[in-house]
Formats: structure tokens, C-alpha cells, sequence
């Protein structure tokens, strides 16, 4: 049997990369967790492998005197670290109990279970439940029953709760982000991302997975953090990552008038719905430019409006156009992005997607059009349906963290969703109208593209 080591009530969160990556965001689940455990008095170490190359060797000395690891992950390359992470704290001398979070852990729990990767499991948030069950285990107590979102294996069955907790982001907890050297994250645009609201109010079936409660940071909590990000680590530009980020105008105003009066030629851009258009007056359209507004990201998605109310997005297509309209008038650029070959998508439907592409350019001639070849992520709407119409996807970790993630078809050879005839057709259409197609990072690479948020 192994030791246990409480020496020190120190636990590692570790963080998998997802391949070459070349700007990289910092590990916000870490960032917004870290500080609850903190308040309990645990010591916490995060190791990104992103940005630590060394990070087989740190991991191993550190959990010498460590009782837990939390490894995060999503469906995709990352879980290949994930996994060896897992192996390497199971290794160990003293015990260490290894616990899983993140969207793959979330949708599909039973299989880190099945594979002996995990002591325990959580699904969805876990900032309020992490520091309870982190407790019981180092006390040798039994968890909760009334806890949410946890697993575990008891007598050889997986026990506990699937019932995820809601989204909560209105707690005045800073980031933690004296836990990391910031400096690794800063991109030689002096970028960096910000989250000032946690879930998504919308169902579209590629992404959702059945929580679509959202909690805001309440403003004197927004303010203070942004402030701290422009004002104190002196980055010189600000991407809100929150999914429907314009949403709330009085707080997307109150947001421009801070970084206005932060000074200093700050830039910013967020993530809208095609609804943007309509969403704020001309005098607050304005204003926000004035504030260092220089992008807004749309997830377009599709041209057809058959293939957007099957996603439920809950827009027009004509939508994109006049938000378009209201950007050139603005020369503030549009950042598209479209998804191709989805379940039940069709040649009509692609080429009204290719042709909603060639409508908002000409509307805004300031465009990034941005292409991704549809991936089923698990748990979601989409997923089942790829499934009923033939898909078989992954049924162990190594064949999650292998399967196609390309944006060429020609990487691609798990779309069976769509017949093998179209198949074909589509991608003789797709690759007429787009030929080598490259990624924005590619683009400016080769000065085809020019980030407006450059310094």
C-alpha cells in the first residue's frame, strides 16, 4: 500500500496542451478555482505544459509532497498529456489522488473511470465543491452526500452525482494570478483574454450540453480586474472571451468607458450574435469605437437559415449582413467564423453559406473570414445526430486524443455523417471556392492579414 503524504496540504493543477501552440491564453480554470482552495489553506501549484517544456520533470518532483492533482481537458490532443499526467501521479510512491474536470471529463466521466485514470471525477463548475471533497478526502471523511458534479468509485461502482453545479461567476475572488509567471502568456501582441461572464443563455446544439444558466462578475469585480490587467501587468489590448460578450449593453458600455478612461490607445474586441446590430443606439455604436473597439467576432456558423434554426441559433442570416453594414460604417473590423460539412448540412445549404461569405465582405470589405470543418464534441446535440447518421466516434481516451482535428478534408477521414457521394461533391465545391485555405495565424505569418490589434 502506498504512503499518504499530509505533510502539506498541497495540490497540483495541471494543465495538458492541445498541440503546437503559438499565442497562449493563460489557464483560467485554475485562475478562478486556485483562490477557493487557497481560502481553505492549501498550498497550489499549476503546471502548464503549454508553457513549461520541463513539465514531465517539475510534475514528478512536486508531487513528491503532493496529496492531489487536478488535471483539466478537453476532447482532443490535450487528453494525451492529460493521460500521461494521470500515469505519472498513479506512479508514485506516496499516494496521490488524481482528479479529473473539464468539458471531456464532464461528457463522458465513465471513461476515465473505465481506463484507471482517475480516483474521482467532476462535472461542470466545481470552485464551491472542489475545496469540500478535497477536505473530506484529506480527513479521511466521506463525501458529502448532498455535493453535486462529483464521482467516484465505491466497491467497484461509480457513485455520486451527474447533476452538474450551476454556472456562478459574481464571487469577489481575484484570479489567481500571482500562481503563475504571466510573462509566458503575454503574446508579442501584448494581448490578453478576459472572462466577465461564465455560461451561455442559447442551445446551439454543436457546443451546448444541457447547462445554459449564466452568472456575471458583478462591476466593481469586472472593473477591478481589468484595471489590474491593463493598468498594473500593462497589457496593451483586451479580447473579452465570453461567448455572447455584447449581450448586456449597459454592461458592455460600462466596460468601454472603462478602458477609455484607462487611456493610453487601449484596444479591444468581444464576441457577438448577428443580432449586434440592433443591440445598441449609434451614439453607444460610436462610443465604442472612440473606447479602442477594433474587432467584433461572430460565430456565423452557416449561410443557410435552414442549417441555423436546426443549430438554434436564433437568428437571420441577414443578420450578419447589417451587423456587417454597421462595423464598415465603423471601420471596425468583422471577424467571421463558419463551420462546414455539419450533420444533415447539404450541397444547397454550402453554397448558401458561400454565398452569405461573399455578401458580408462586400458589406465590410474589413473582414477575417475564418473556416472550421465541424468535430462532434461529446455530450452535445449535434453529436447524437452525426451518430444516428453514421458516425462512430471514440470509445477510449488515446482514441479521443487522436482523431482528426484538421480544417482541410484532406486531414479529415472520420466524416462519415455525410454520404460518401455528397462527401465528395462538397469538397470539390468547398476547396473551388477556398483552395489552400489558411488559418488567420498563417495569414499573418505571411503578411496576407493584418491584426488590428497589434500595437
Amino acid at each position: 500500500m502506498k504512503k499518504i503524504n499530509h505533510s502539506k496540504k498541497k495540490v497540483i493543477l495541471f494543465f495538458p496542451s492541445y498541440g503546437p501552440e503559438r499565442d497562449v491564453w493563460m489557464p483560467f480554470p485554475y485562475l478562478y478555482l486556485a483562490p477557493f482552495l487557497e481560502k481553505e489553506g492549501y498550498e497550489i501549484s499549476i503546471i502548464d505544459s503549454r508553457v513549461d517544456s520541463d513539465w514531465r520533470n517539475r510534475l514528478q518532483k512536486e508531487l513528491k509532497d503532493s496529496f492531489a492533482i487536478g488535471i483539466t481537458s478537453m476532447s482532443g490532443p490535450d487528453l494525451t498529456e492529460a493521460m500521461e499526467a494521470s500515469q505519472i501521479a498513479m506512479g508514485m510512491d506516496n499516494k496521490v489522488n488524481v482528479i479529473w474536470g473539464g468539458h471531456h471529463a464532464s461528457a463522458l466521466p465513465d471513461e476515465i473511470f473505465n481506463e484507471n485514470l482517475a480516483d474521482y471525477v467532476f462535472v461542470g463548475p466545481a470552485e464551491f465543491t472542489f475545496p469540500t471533497v478535497l477536505n473530506a478526502i484529506y480527513n479521511n471523511e466521506d463525501i458529502p452526500s448532498n455535493i453535486k458534479g462529483i464521482l467516484y468509485k465505491h466497491n467497484g461502482k461509480i457513485v455520486g452525482s451527474r447533476v452538474p453545479n450551476s454556472a456562478v461567476f459574481d464571487y469577489d475572488y481575484a484570479p489567481a494570478y500571482h500562481l503563475i509567471d504571466v510573462e509566458k502568456y503575454r503574446s508579442k501582441n501584448n494581448v490578453v483574454a478576459y472572462f466577465k461572464t461564465r455560461g451561455c443563455p442559447f442551445k446551439c446544439t454543436f457546443c451546448a450540453t444541457g447547462n445554459f444558466n449564466t452568472s456575471h462578475k458583478l462591476p466593481e469585480q469586472y472593473r477591478k480586474e481589468i484595471k489590474y490587467l491593463l493598468e498594473d501587468l500593462k497589457f496593451s489590448s483586451l479580447v473579452f472571451r465570453d461567448p455572447t460578450f455584447f449581450l448586456k449593453a449597459s454592461t458592455v458600455m460600462d466596460c468601454a468607458e472603462l478602458i477609455h478612461s484607462i487611456g493610453g490607445g487601449k484596444k479591444w474586441k468581444g464576441q457577438a450574435r448577428g443580432t449586434f446590430h440592433r443591440q445598441y443606439t449609434p451614439e453607444q455604436f460610436k462610443y465604442m469605437r472612440k473606447s479602442g473597439l477594433t474587432s467584433v467576432m461572430f460565430g456565423v456558423e452557416s449561410g443557410s437559415q435552414r442549417m441555423l434554426d436546426l443549430m438554434v441559433k436564433k437568428v437571420k442570416r441577414e443578420d450578419y449582413i447589417k451587423s456587417a453594414e454597421v462595423l464598415a460604417d465603423l471601420d471596425i473590423e468583422m471577424y467571421a467564423s463558419f463551420m462546414f460539412a455539419m450533420p444533415r448540412e447539404t450541397i444547397d445549404d454550402l453554397k448558401q453559406t458561400i454565398k452569405l461569405m461573399h455578401e458580408v465582405k462586400k458589406a465590410n470589405p474589413n473582414i477575417l473570414l475564418q473556416n472550421c470543418i465541424f468535430l462532434p464534441l461529446p455530450a452535445t446535440g449535434m453529436f447524437k445526430d452525426a451518430i444516428e447518421l453514421g458516425y462512430t466516434p471514440p470509445t477510449t481516451l488515446k482514441e479521443w486524443s487522436e482523431r482528426g482535428i484538421g480544417s482541410k478534408f484532406e486531414e479529415r477521414n472520420d466524416i462519415t455523417w455525410i454520404k460518401k457521394s455528397v462527401l465528395k461533391e462538397y469538397t470539390k465545391i468547398y476547396n473551388e471556392e477556398f483552395g489552400e485555405y489558411k488559418h488567420a495565424f498563417e495569414k499573418e505569418e505571411t503578411g496576407e492579414y493584418i491584426n488590428p490589434m497589434h500595437e
